[in-house]
């Protein structure tokens, strides 16, 4: 348990990095499922794109299709009510992991067990029949499929068919007979809504639903042909997942996730190391790696979030520490602007409007090995929280990947940070292709930036 897989055969993976993409595979697989679908999530909204998806896990149900929801219970307070209906159908269990007991004392609760309750399950996995899966950065959410009105994010999922799945539903199964997953039957016995209630209101719903990009036939062949579709540009490669035990979020220490990854850095030397990283806190130990990796002729890339786009302020400010000595390492140092070109295509509503934002969890050596999953690269993620991603060698994978990130490199996307005089500058494209070098972080209030400044002094590092 919480160890990579031995398996080295063969799977069928693609790269998912289009929101629209992302939802049609989980809508067709929900639509297509004969006998089980296995969702675990960190978030799971109540939005439009939540309430669509969880229509289709209700479908899938209502055919005799077992349904098992695993959710995060830190983002789904106030919402046990819904779960608890949904759950009401005998085809639907919903388990919480590391809940918080009691409907009106949550505050206290986390004040007084902050040690247990700071220890969330991060993992994103969508399992249909134990045949295929969506694994990556994604929760299930507007934002995350390119159709919110503020903001939308960059991300990244891998669709798997193969060993590798069955490895994927091994994991799944740990977290949710481990003692942290908790029957939302035992923590709210009754309801008063059921899941013929929810059935009828979303229904009709949907069924008025209008402007929403993603709307599709009802027919299974229409389904059927979008996933043979995605079927037929899947690369067969060697693919493993790895993840963390779920005792990690009892407070067990544990670093398995990390030590993987550390584990691929230093196994070898390597041309090429691009990195996407969401939420980028490397600590020093991270920072001399890299800047080893960069005298052994290595070129070595990282593109997170800038302070404009990153939608935790104290993230950025623990992030911003380090930046000063990733460049002095030799790292080519990236900042996703909000107004990134490649995001306007990704972005199904409100083009043009939305702001960017970086969610994207990945890492591509030698554009040859893959890492995709949930894992950030900071504290939170190495300490507190539980993980899980794919790992696959892949030159084909490998290519997309590295087109990906470069993608999100190139000056209409990012700020490639430099030293400057006394401080650091930020360089973008220009109008006609004229460079743009600004001497303060872009595009941010000044309030924002004393926010930034403030936190930065703070003891909260192994916390973010």
């Amino acid at each position: 348990m919480g160890k990579a897989s031995t398996a080295v055969e063969h799977s069928q993976l693609s790269l998912i990095a289009d929101g629209e993409q992302a939802f049609r595979l989980r809508a067709a697989t929900a639509r297509l499922a004969r006998r089980t679908l296995d969702v675990q999530y960190y978030i799971w909204d109540d939005d439009t794109t939540a309430k669509l998806l969880t229509y289709r896990l209700l479908e899938a149900a209502r055919r005799g299709v077992r349904v098992r929801m695993l959710l995060d219970h830190a983002n789904q307070l106030g919402r046990d009510v819904k779960w608890a209906a949904l759950n009401s159908h005998p085809n639907i269990e919903v388990r919480l992991f590391n809940p918080f007991r009691g409907r009106y004392k949550h505050f206290l609760q986390w004040l007084y067990n902050v040690p247990q309750l700071n220890h969330r399950m991060h993992n994103k996995a969508w399992i249909m029949d134990g045949e295929c899966a969506l694994v990556g950065g994604r929760n299930i959410a507007d934002h995350y499929f390119g159709v919110n009105a503020a903001t939308n994010f960059r991300d990244l999922d891998l669709y798997a068919r193969g060993p590798v799945v069955t490895d994927t539903l091994q994991a799944f199964d740990a977290y949710w007979h481990s003692d942290l997953a908790v029957p939302l039957k035992t923590y709210r016995p009754r309801t008063e809504q059921s899941a013929e209630n929810i059935w009828q209101w979303l229904s009709q719903w949907r069924d008025t639903l209008q402007g929403y990009p993603y709307l599709f036939q009802q027919g299974e062949e229409f389904f059927a042909a979008m996933l043979a579709e995605e079927n037929a540009r899947s690369v067969s490669a060697p693919a493993v997942v790895l993840f963390d035990g779920p005792e990690k979020a009892s407070g067990v220490r544990q670093t398995l996730m990390g030590a993987q990854l550390a584990a691929l850095l230093g196994r070898r030397r390597h041309r090429e190391v691009l990195i996407e990283a969401s939420y980028f806190i490397p600590g020093q130990d991270f920072v001399a790696e890299l800047g080893r990796l960069h005298a052994d002729g290595s070129r070595v890339a990282v593109l997170t979030n800038s302070l404009a786009t990153n939608d935790v302020v104290a993230a950025h400010a623990a992030y911003g520490r380090y930046r000063r000595a990733l460049l002095a390492a030799g790292v080519e140092l990236h900042e996703l602007q909000p107004n990134a070109r490649a995001m306007r295509r990704q972005s199904h509503l409100f083009k043009g409007r939305s702001r960017a934002s970086l969610h994207t969890k990945a890492m591509v050596l030698d554009r040859r090995e893959v890492f995709v999953g949930s894992f950030n690269m900071d504290p939170r993620s190495l300490h507190l929280n539980t993980e899980m991603g794919y790992y696959v060698v892949s030159e084909a994978l490998g290519e997309q990947l590295a087109a990906f990130v470069e993608e999100g490199l190139a000056p209409d996307n990012s700020y490639r940070l430099e030293k400057g005089r006394g401080g650091l500058r930020w360089a973008a494209g220009g109008m006609q292709g004229k460079p743009v070098v600004l001497d303060r972080e872009p595009r941010v209030s000044p309030w924002r930036r004393l926010l930034a400044m403030l936190l930065s002094v703070l003891p909260i590092e192994r916390l973010l």
